[in-house]
């Protein structure tokens, strides 16, 4: 008997655990923390009990390194076998460390044990369940969907996806369906971001990465000081941003992010020809805004690359000369009421001639979902907004249907779930949609879901 149940995500953005079940054998997909903003009704240590309640899990498959669906990592039983892509890990072991710093529980030692599995190739941890990691496109680096197939059923679990994004180019993810993934598969769980987006994305000019970076380096010649205000693992765009950056300008970041980004392109010599994971031939150094610490360390990675990168230590008086492209963050402790490195450099450089440039999702600074940290590095003045999704458009899903035909399709992932059989790129489907509700099952073999008095 084979069961799927979404015990978080059925109808919220983020936050996401998903588990398969085939004669007791059990394996979770994601174990994702809300995100900060959300009113979800099953809370981060709810979870944690309901996932966890004394079953045994023969092991944990994350997706991706986005913390709404590995956040909560540190919570997982030491018995508890943990995977993820091989990149990913080696990004979250630069993410972790910093945050170890200013963390009492440490995150590092949970991330050392997780094991890897590899694009392509079947996952053979469990005794009744087949896992095979496909390599996709996602604004994360090192993102999978997964093809599962247990007791005779064909399983496609789709994550966060998209195929505008540079791991997107040249047909690659429906090429890589056609290979591995028949049609008539059985279940099709898919997410559904942008589901209650679907205006914004429309009205969006820039609709691929490489349109973003076309639009950034127009962008970079209006003005000779511009701050990017961008998510440290948005890595697409991150390259997009370097690559555009204008010859004789320079490009900066901090130690941190400098080493996110040699990681990243470490880990993409392995995964084929992406050109924009290389060395730009325009920006043949990264500049690094107190590295003095690093600045060896950080050498050694950038020399270490196939088209090795230089690393060298941002000085004041030639950023102020040549100009600057500079990936910024949000002050993560404002009310300590000390500025962080990128608000001073704000503050000096940005009234001679400067802009910031604003790569995240728009709903961060609206009252609903408003992120104070964000507005305030801001702080009234003019933006540009320069930002593509990094998930899939509702064409998008509806080619993913296309090309696997599945019986029956679970969305999740989405606020608008009940909306899915109702938008017009849907409507050959609407009769193999299934909605579930958060812990409710469904039965492969009966197609029938669980109610809460049967689950009790």
């Amino acid at each position: 008997m084979v069961k799927i149940t979404i015990h978080r995500g059925t109808h919220q953005i983020g936050g996401c655990c998903t588990e398969i079940n085939c004669d007791g054998e059990r394996i979770l997909i994601d174990l994702g923390a809300n995100l900060p903003d959300s009113d979800a009704p099953i809370q981060d240590d709810e979870l944690i009990a309901k996932v966890f309640d004394g079953r045994p899990a023969a092991g944990l498959l994350f997706t991706h390194p986005h913390g709404d669906h590995y956040g909560l990592y540190k919570k997982v039983p030491a018995g508890v076998p943990m995977y993820i892509g091989p990149m990913a890990k080696e990004i979250l072991k630069v993410l972790v460390s910093r945050l170890d710093c200013i963390s009492e529980e440490k995150g590092l030692p949970a991330i050392e044990r997780m094991r890897t599995y590899q694009a392509e190739q079947e996952l053979r941890a469990f005794q009744n369940i087949r896992v095979l990691p496909l390599y996709i496109d996602h604004s994360a680096p090192d993102a999978y969907m997964f093809y599962i197939q247990t007791a005779g059923k064909k399983i496609l679990f789709s994550g966060d996806f998209r195929d505008h994004g540079i791991v997107g180019e040249k047909e690659r993810l429906w090429r890589t369906l056609k290979k591995f993934v028949p049609r008539g598969i059985d279940l099709l769980i898919t997410e559904g971001t942008m589901l209650s987006r679907r205006s914004e994305a429309t009205s969006n000019p820039v609709q691929t990465e490489e349109q973003l970076g076309q639009r950034a380096e127009e962008l970079f010649r209006q003005h000779k000081y511009n701050f990017v205000l961008v998510s440290s693992t948005n890595l697409d765009s991150i390259m997009e941003f370097y690559h555009h950056t204008p010859e004789g300008t320079q490009f900066a970041c901090d130690a941190y992010q400098a080493e996110v980004m040699l990681t990243a392109m470490k880990g993409m010599e392995a995964k084929g020809t992406f050109l924009r994971y290389q060395c730009a031939a325009r920006q043949p150094v990264i500049r690094v805004l107190n590295g003095d610490r690093q600045a060896e360390r950080l050498s050694q990675l950038g020399a270490a690359l196939k088209n090795p990168v230089g690393v060298e230590p941002a000085n004041s008086s030639d950023l102020y000369h040549k100009g600057f492209v500079m990936l910024v963050r949000k002050n993560a402790n404002p009310s300590a009421n000390r500025k962080n490195v990128f608000e001073i450099m704000r503050d000096k450089f940005y009234p001679v001639d400067g802009q910031i440039i604003y790569s995240m999702w728009g709903g961060y600074l609206k009252p609903e979902h408003a992120d104070k940290a964000l507005i305030g590095f801001i702080g009234g003045r003019p933006v540009e907004h320069l930002h593509t999704s990094g998930h899939a458009y509702v064409e998008t899903i509806a080619r993913l249907i296309e090309t696997v035909q599945p019986k029956v399709i679970v969305p999740m992932h989405t606020e608008r779930a009940e909306e899915f059989s109702s938008i017009p790129a849907f409507s050959p489907y609407t009769d193999r949609v299934r909605v579930l509700r958060d812990g409710q099952g469904l039965s492969l073999d009966t197609w029938s879901i669980q109610t809460k008095e049967e689950k009790s």
